[in-house]
């Protein structure tokens, strides 16, 4: 998640949608003002700032792990505490009327049927966890799927500018940077890909049954971005 105060933009970070790659390409290019949450791949660097509050709780919270397991990361105790997938609500909270109604909010969505398969082999191969049959881990743990509707809406209305279908990202990520005024050299950096060691096309991971618990808990994506199954309305 960044806020750009020098570029006057939001991004809403989601999940399997080129976030980490989108972040490290705009990152480095954010004033020292600017927010930027640290992810997996840039935790260790010099780019994440200005992400966690400044009062001796939230320097507390930053540093341990049962203080954070004890404290809501949204609890008004805390303070501004930015972190890496966070709800565009919870932001407009925190950096007020003013900055979010001046400020460009945009994020990207992905085909969730598609979206699920990158998610599931990035947990199974990039994370090196034990997961279950790909089925299985739709029908059994579908409070794990990346709904990411609830990022970018609150209640039931959607709050940023624009979103932006991952299947164009190249061109649409210029034409952020041409309306942002945002230097892009055409080349993006490369942050978790490669993971996917099984290239059969996402519609061979599913059944009639988990199609369509898809189609169900994406109803919100699915209707908002007029996406199908494979061309398949379901």
């Amino acid at each position: 998640m960044i806020i750009s105060h020098k570029y006057k933009f939001i991004f809403i970070k989601t999940h399997k949608t080129a976030g980490s790659s989108i972040e490290m390409a705009l990152a480095p290019l954010c004033d020292v003002d600017d927010v930027i949450t640290p992810m997996e791949s840039n935790q260790n660097s010099d780019i994440p700032r200005n992400f966690h509050a400044k009062n001796w709780i939230g320097r507390t919270y930053a540093t341990h792990k049962l203080v954070r397991k004890c404290l809501h990361r949204h609890s008004q105790i805390l303070g501004p505490w930015y972190y890496e997938h966070m709800p565009a609500f919870r932001v407009k909270e925190l950096v007020g009327d003013k900055i979010w109604s001046s400020y460009y909010k945009f994020c990207f969505e992905r085909n969730p049927w598609d979206k699920i398969v990158s998610y599931y082999n990035w947990k199974k191969h990039g994370q090196k966890r034990s997961m279950p049959s790909f089925a299985n881990y739709v029908l059994h743990k579908t409070h794990r799927l990346p709904v990411d509707s609830r990022l970018y809406f609150d209640q039931d209305e959607c709050i940023v500018d624009q979103i932006y279908d991952f299947s164009n990202f190249i061109d649409s990520f210029r034409q952020i940077c041409q309306q942002l005024g945002v230097p892009f050299s055409g080349e993006m950096p490369r942050e978790k890909t490669g993971i996917n060691l099984d290239l059969k096309h996402y519609s061979k991971y599913y059944n009639q049954e988990t199609r369509k618990i898809v189609a169900d808990y994406f109803s919100k994506e699915i209707a908002l971005m007029g996406y199908n199954f494979d061309g398949i309305d379901l």
